[in-house]
């Protein structure tokens, strides 16, 4: 018995078979090298320097470059965040730090940028299905 999802056959074994009847890939990896990454973030530091507009556009820079190198089960991971959203939750957020004195940016502020950072991570076109 098989149920069929998205162009997939799952069997009851748990194998997920494309329309041509093969095995698909369902390892996670990251393939992203040092080297890059280290450079991107050297570059990213620098754009960050820019007054307001740097930091956001620095952030969604590297969750783009992260996710275009991760697969989740085989399947790429999207970013479809932007700076302008971002420099806005940024903005309240920086309002709640002053007008709580800094709690919110010590206890809530980690759990609101990660919130925002997976809330805007997809999974992207499965090739191959």
């Amino acid at each position: 018995m098989a149920q069929n999802l998205n162009n997939c056959t799952i069997t009851l074994s748990g194998d997920i078979l494309n329309n041509n009847g093969k095995k698909r890939n369902l390892q996670s990896k990251f393939n992203g090298t040092p080297g890059k990454f280290f450079f991107l973030r050297l570059g990213l530091l620098l754009l960050s320097i820019i007054p307001i507009v740097g930091l956001p556009n620095a952030m969604c820079i590297l969750e783009r470059w992260k996710c275009k190198h991760t697969t989740i089960v085989g399947i790429p991971l999207q970013f479809e965040g932007k700076a302008g959203p971002l420099l806005k939750e940024m903005i309240k957020w920086f309002f709640f730090s002053i007008i709580t004195v800094g709690v919110y940016a010590i206890f809530l502020l980690p759990i609101r940028v990660e919130q925002w950072r997976v809330a805007n991570t997809v999974f992207g076109p499965v090739a191959g299905a």
